[in-house]
């Protein structure tokens, strides 16, 4: 009996103990996990940087990549840690690029799910870059171009709302896109292009947007698939579109043109 007393005494001291010595440990914050996150991120790029210079001087040694892979995939899971971390705190910049980084083509109904709940959260939140990111990636009404569909009219006045806010986490652009249809070069003709890891890195760079290249994303958005309610499209769109363009978004659905003979007239009244 007496033993057994000292082992639960000792048990107790020890989980006393832990719990002390737990206790002044500093507390991590969202914004440091987030900024962890970042660091861990700058030194993925660097590397990625150095190798797209020594294949472009022809000194890359290819047999080294495998090897290479496997760090980066551990620095990837470490970053992906860290942002859920950041996350889980309700820092919303790491909740959009955790989401961002999850998503991928061709998703099943959960992994969707996955990405865009917490894209949704981002893009209530009022972080601009998620309202955008939600559209190409979770606005299921967009990719079966039912534009009255009133899930899509809701989501399209919530981004109409973002746009009359200036946003609060606007400091942390730029930040990643997997689409824009202002910005982006033609995908068909990625397709083609070789791939080299100096095509890849200019791919990326081209969809790390601004806070105003995501304004004009935005505006685009709302141009193409803001409807009337007979179903078409009128000067309101015309504005949206003057807007986007105002702000470098380079029409590639080529609006300007149909919706400048179709209704410019009624815009400048």
């Amino acid at each position: 009996m007496k033993s057994i007393l000292s082992s639960l005494l000792l048990s107790l001291l020890s989980a006393a103990a832990f719990a002390a010595s737990t206790s002044s440990l500093p507390v991590i914050s969202p914004d440091d996990h987030f900024e962890r996150a970042q660091k861990k991120a700058e030194q993925l790029k660097l590397l990625f940087d150095e190798n797209v210079k020594l294949e472009a001087s022809g000194e890359l040694d290819k047999t080294t990549l495998p090897e290479q892979l496997k760090e980066v995939q551990g620095a990837i899971a470490a970053l992906q840690h860290d942002l859920k971390m950041a996350s889980e705190g309700g820092h919303v910049v790491a909740t959009y690029m955790l989401a961002n980084m999850q998503s991928r083509f061709g998703m099943s109904r959960e992994e969707r799910k996955q990405v865009c709940e917490p894209m949704h959260k981002a893009m209530e939140q009022g972080l601009l870059a998620a309202g955008v990111g939600y559209y190409y990636q979770c606005d299921m009404t967009y990719m079966r171009l039912d534009l009255l569909d009133p899930g899509h009219i809701r989501y399209l006045e919530t981004l109409k709302q973002m746009l009359l806010k200036v946003d609060a986490n606007r400091d942390y652009y730029p930040l990643y896109t997997n689409r824009s249809l202002c910005f982006e070069s033609d995908r068909l003709a990625e397709t083609k292009e070789e791939r080299t890891l100096g095509n890849m890195q200019a791919r990326a760079s081209a969809r790390l947007l601004t806070y105003d290249q995501y304004r004009a994303d935005a505006y685009y958005i709302l141009a193409a698939t803001r409807m009337n309610d007979k179903g078409n499209p009128d000067s309101v769109n015309l504005t949206y579109l003057n807007q986007a363009l105002a702000l470098g978004c380079k029409d590639p659905m080529t609006l300007k043109e149909y919706y400048e003979k179709s209704f410019g007239n009624q815009a400048s009244k």
